[in-house]
């Protein structure tokens, strides 16, 4: 009976994910922003060139293991078909394999696929037809090879949903059994881990938070995670806790803020939220490389809430500089590229 119940919820669970890919509510990939005078990455990209030439555009791909995907910053044509060049970039070919297999990363989208039509409509719907060997991907990875594709989409603001048709008609569903006649989006899912305390799958908070993940040759990739918990009234809260918690076992992922970090206070006011962590946050270890991580990850998960425009870091209530020159005494704006490729 035990044994029955355990699989009953597991098939809810995995009904709950494929429902979300439609009707998810939560903050996930915007409109790429124009780059400022932000807090400077590991490894900052070079000056972005002027509008009409290329812009820099988002992408994910997978892990070569296919545990999660990453969203990398890359330079894109600025055409009049820049939505194809964009969702071309996903495809498996040699030259691609090669690139990603730098950062132990893999194509999206399975090789020999080509785009047959790409039609936005003024209701924010792309239909977006593929050639039939699109759905020669595992069944396993469909959660990430759909949300992937959806949420490379979004950071065009005239695109809201996603309709994806193969040889010019709507799949009835997909391999892994995802409905395919019903548009994806608004808002995109990206690396979803539901929380075991969630019993009402109607009743939720959704919030995103960044890890992360080292490459072969030990660059830092920054990677965000959508965490489905019980309802709560402070969703800005309970993202914090979320980053604080750190990543899953087993994920693949890593966190440099220590794990005895506590929030002692979070408020928003004017687009600056404020937030006052505890002293065990100055415990951080890896020297420069480990101090920016820990600012990069606080600053790119707070800047997913909603009104959250700079970011003020506190320790036991204290403006503070870090030993390896950051300063923090000042608010910071969140990265507006990271990940770049």
């Amino acid at each position: 009976m035990k044994k029955n119940a355990i699989l009953f919820r597991a098939q809810i669970r995995l009904l709950f994910i494929l429902a979300l890919l439609f009707m998810l509510t939560f903050t996930g990939c915007n409109p790429v922003p124009e780059a400022g005078e932000d807090f400077q990455l590991p490894e900052p990209p070079p000056l972005l060139p002027e509008p009409g030439e290329i812009r820099t555009g988002l992408l994910y791909y997978p892990d070569w293991q296919w545990r999660f995907l990453v969203p990398l910053y890359r330079d894109i044509p600025e055409t009049e078909t820049i939505v194809r060049h964009t969702l071309e970039k996903l495809f498996d070919t040699p030259q691609l394999r090669q690139e990603l297999e730098l950062l132990d990363l893999v194509p999206l989208l399975p090789e020999g696929v080509s785009i047959l039509g790409i039609h936005l409509e003024e209701s924010g719907l792309a239909r977006v037809d593929f050639s039939s060997p699109f759905l020669n991907y595992d069944p396993s990875r469909e959660r990430h090879v759909l949300s992937g594709l959806l949420c490379t989409l979004r950071q065009f603001p005239e695109i809201e949903r996603l309709e994806i048709m193969i040889d010019g008609a709507s799949p009835e569903k997909f391999p892994g059994g995802t409905p395919g006649r019903m548009p994806l989006g608004p808002e995109c899912l990206i690396n979803l881990e539901i929380d075991d305390a969630l019993e009402d799958y109607r009743n939720y908070t959704a919030v995103t938070v960044y890890f992360c993940f080292m490459t072969p040759q030990r660059r830092i990739l920054y990677v965000p995670v959508t965490r489905v918990l019980p309802p709560s009234d402070d969703a800005a809260s309970a993202a914090v806790k979320e980053l604080l918690a750190g990543p899953r076992r087993g994920s693949g992922l890593f966190s440099d803020i220590p794990p005895d970090t506590d929030l002692r206070s979070l408020q928003l006011e004017d687009g600056l939220m404020v937030i006052d962590l505890s002293k065990e946050l100055l415990d951080y270890e890896g020297g420069r490389t480990g101090a920016d991580n820990v600012v990069n990850q606080i600053l790119l998960s707070l800047a997913g809430l909603e009104g959250v425009n700079e970011v003020q870091i506190l320790v036991e209530g204290e403006k503070v500089s870090l030993p390896e020159g950051i300063d923090l005494t000042a608010p910071l704006k969140p990265p507006a590229v990271y990940n770049y490729f």
